[in-house]
């Protein structure tokens, strides 16, 4: 007797007596949840690659007094959900806490602060307090080495369909209360800011930056203004923020720096030769100065070249063999080749000075040759010096003598440019007796003929 054969395909979508469901539903319900545990998969996947380089951090020691610094109605960047929530910012024992009016907690610990940023509001539209982390934290299911709390100072989008006079009542209400508004939020943070240092016995401090030092750059796709503080250069009004510590950075080097161009790129290398080199395009040419100035102060290193380098090709060489690198010159190569070339040529003339001179019988007879060939052009040197005496005896007249001289060319020109008239006058007026003369002889020719008879 033969098995039983069951059917796992059908041609026909039409539903049999007896079937709940079409063949064709089954299998579309088959890949949704195919696709939907590998969905899942990949996210457990990302998040745990996320997970891998976190450092575990403390817990948090929560300070149960109530006068504890306090900061209200701020935004956090990044964002914990998808749509930005206002929550407070609370300094405890060992570290901060924000608190979202979801109830959603944020820690970052005093000890996991590399830099404490505080951006006033003077110039811009927001006012910041910005953390730049040793390790990173996660929250929002992704880490992060900058977390920044920040408010809003006045309407940051401006209604255009308004059209009210300059003096309006409202207009100038709304400036004043702006104004009072800036003075406010600033005198509240810089009270907290105080508060969290006096709890940290100035263990963090908060760095402001320096905004006259400040210069327009491009570190990422937008131009904003990046401004010196006293460990960092830093942007944090921008998103995404950008910091560089400076006790990090072994070299600064300018690009595309011409004459002919309006802006210039910066470079910075780090002293960590596997990180990738940092980039700041669109720099203004009248900035140069004052950065090398402020790197000068900093005691920071930097070069400037015209050309525009490929700075992958250049650390992946440095990190495979950095002692080669560094023996055949290190960054030197960087440098103007004006600076090289002098350095070169004093190095020649220090190894010529060290040599000891040693003369040989094979010198002696190369001199004696050389000798010859000396006197032959010092006679010759001598006949010149002769003929050029007069000159210099001429170049040793008083200015009276010279003028008077001046002044004989000038006569004498004069009657030479009249004696050349002279002689073109009379050349015209022989010309004109001898053209008139033929013209008497061909009149007199044609008298002398017989006069024709009339015809009757």
């Amino acid at each position: 007797m033969l098995p039983p054969v069951y059917s796992t395909y059908r041609a026909s979508n039409m539903k049999a007596p007896g079937e709940q469901t079409v063949p064709a539903l089954n299998l579309q319900n088959a890949f949704r949840i195919i696709k939907e545990v590998q969905k899942r998969y990949k996210t457990r996947e990302a998040e745990e690659k996320e997970k891998e380089g976190i450092v575990k951090q403390d817990s948090l020691v929560i300070n149960l007094n109530r006068s504890n610094p306090k900061l209200k109605d701020l935004y956090i960047r990044p964002n914990i959900a998808q749509k930005r929530m206002q929550g407070s910012l609370e300094a405890h024992v060992n570290g901060f806490r924000f608190t979202s009016v979801r109830g959603d907690k944020v820690d970052i610990l005093y000890n996991n602060i590399k830099h404490a940023l505080f951006q006033p509001c003077d110039g811009e539209m927001i006012i910041v307090l910005h953390f730049h982390l040793k390790n990173a934290i996660m929250f929002g299911k992704k880490r992060h080495t900058d977390v920044q709390f920040y408010t809003e100072v006045g309407e940051i989008t401006t209604d255009l369909g308004k059209h009210q006079h300059m003096h309006d009542r409202d207009d100038l209400y709304a400036e004043q209360m702006e104004r009072e508004m800036r003075h406010k939020l600033k005198t509240a943070f810089k009270n907290f800011i105080e508060k969290v240092e006096a709890l940290t016995k100035e263990e963090l401090e908060f760095e402001v930056p320096f905004r006259d030092l400040g210069f327009n750059g491009a570190p990422y796709r937008s131009t904003c203004l990046l401004q010196p503080t006293s460990s960092a250069l830093v942007n944090t009004t921008e998103w995404p923020p950008f910091v560089v510590t400076l006790d990090e950075v072994e070299l600064i080097h300018f690009e595309r720096v011409q004459f002919h161009l309006k802006n210039f790129d910066m470079v910075i290398v780090y002293k960590d030769y596997s990180k990738k080199v940092t980039m700041i395009n669109a720099i203004p040419v009248a900035s140069l100065d004052p950065i090398k100035e402020w790197l000068n102060s900093c005691d920071i290193k930097y070069t400037e070249g015209v050309q525009s380098l490929n700075w992958t090709k250049i650390m992946k060489t440095i990190v495979d063999d950095p002692e080669g690198f560094f023996e055949q010159g290190g960054w030197s190569f960087l440098e103007p080749e004006g600076e090289g070339s002098d350095a070169e040529e004093g190095d020649s003339e220090s190894e010529i000075e060290d040599e000891t001179f040693n003369p040989s019988e094979d010198d002696y007879e190369e001199e004696e040759e050389d000798s010859d060939e000396d006197y032959s052009s010092e006679a010759e040197e001598s006949d010149y010096s002769k003929e050029s005496l007069g000159s210099e005896e001429e170049s040793g007249k008083d200015w009276d003598e010279l003028e008077e001289e001046a002044r004989k060319a000038d006569r004498e020109s004069r009657y030479e440019e009249e004696e050349e008239q002279s002689r073109s006058m009379s050349r015209k007026r022989k010309a004109s007796v001898h053209s008139s003369g033929r013209g008497s002889n061909r009149g007199s020719r044609h008298s002398s003929a017989p006069p024709k008879k009339k015809r009757k």
